[in-house]
């Protein structure tokens, strides 16, 4: 298993858990996210930016010329047009064609923070819509057993 299965599974967990737990999943994603790009950022200021690339298998890809066209041509909205991307594009990359464009390394930061903790919280409240406000154990009953809910369920919910 992947971590970014393991992300998702916790993710999906955490939202569902209780009525207003659903920022805490967006919350924790954007930290990680956060310290990440820190670090990122750390090692493109030192002499670490190669072997990042490297590393990375970003060194000499056209993605990266890309998306760093895009930090460089449009900035702070093109690393948010980045960010909102329907193609999963990972925290490295974003800072990396930041770094490479020239961008204040606190710009990049503000930018992958917020941009990643409205996203993912939109998907929360998404989630919570499509399954209704149910738990994970609710939500599993009723599509694997096809169980609904109980009168006096319904009622200790308030609905």
């Amino acid at each position: 298993m992947s971590v970014g299965m393991l992300q998702m599974a916790l993710f999906n967990i955490i939202v569902l858990s209780r009525k207003y737990s659903f920022i805490l999943g967006p919350l924790a994603m954007s930290i990680g996210s956060l310290v990440a790009a820190i670090t990122y950022v750390q090692i493109m200021k030192s002499d670490g930016a190669d072997a990042l690339l490297e590393f990375t298998g970003a060194k000499g890809s056209t993605w990266l010329e890309k998306a760093n066209g895009y930090a460089q041509d449009y900035g702070v909205l093109g690393l948010l047009g980045l960010q909102i991307a329907p193609i999963p594009i990972p925290t490295a990359v974003l800072v990396i064609a930041g770094m490479l464009a020239k961008m204040n390394e606190y710009k990049i930061l503000v930018t992958l923070f917020v941009s990643k903790i409205v996203q993912l919280t939109l998907g929360a409240v998404a989630l919570k819509y499509a399954t209704e406000n149910m738990t994970p154990e609710e939500f599993i009953r009723k599509q694997m057993l096809g169980e609904e809910e109980n009168k006096e369920d319904k009622d200790k919910k308030g609905e």
